[in-house]
């Protein structure tokens, strides 16, 4: 089950980070293609009147489902109600995935032996048949 998590958790901030990376790449290239033309400065205000205009469009279209949160029910296991959390609302479980991995590599850079800790635990807990 855990294992299933990380991996969901993984993949999720892959795609967040590949979707930072095109959303990169497009506003780069319509600066390029409008820098010619406005110069840098025109380009650049171009460039985030765009970016301002999809903000607003993203914003209005969360707000306007509106989604309710259902009752919990008390049997329910925590890892059920993330995941159900995570379903309702994908931007904010992308975001939050995509800082709990800059977290870690934060972690990573700082203390090395934490994460050399926790993979040899994990590759001993798949060597003796617990996955």
């Amino acid at each position: 089950m855990i294992e299933k998590a990380l991996l969901a958790i993984i993949a999720l901030a892959a795609l967040t980070a590949l979707t930072i990376l095109c959303v990169g790449a497009a506003g780069f290239a319509l600066f390029a293609v409008l820098a010619p033309l406005l110069g840098s400065a025109g380009a650049a205000g171009v460039l985030a009147l765009v970016c301002a205009l999809l903000l607003a469009g993203a914003v209005l279209a969360v707000r306007g489902k509106g989604p309710t949160l259902p009752t919990l029910q008390e049997d329910d296991s925590l890892a059920a109600r993330a995941f159900d959390l995570a379903r309702q609302h994908p931007v904010a479980a992308g975001g939050a995935a995509l800082l709990a991995t800059l977290a870690a590599g934060i972690l990573a850079v700082k203390n090395p032996k934490v994460i050399a800790t926790a993979l040899s635990a994990y590759l001993a807990g798949r060597s003796s048949g617990r996955h």
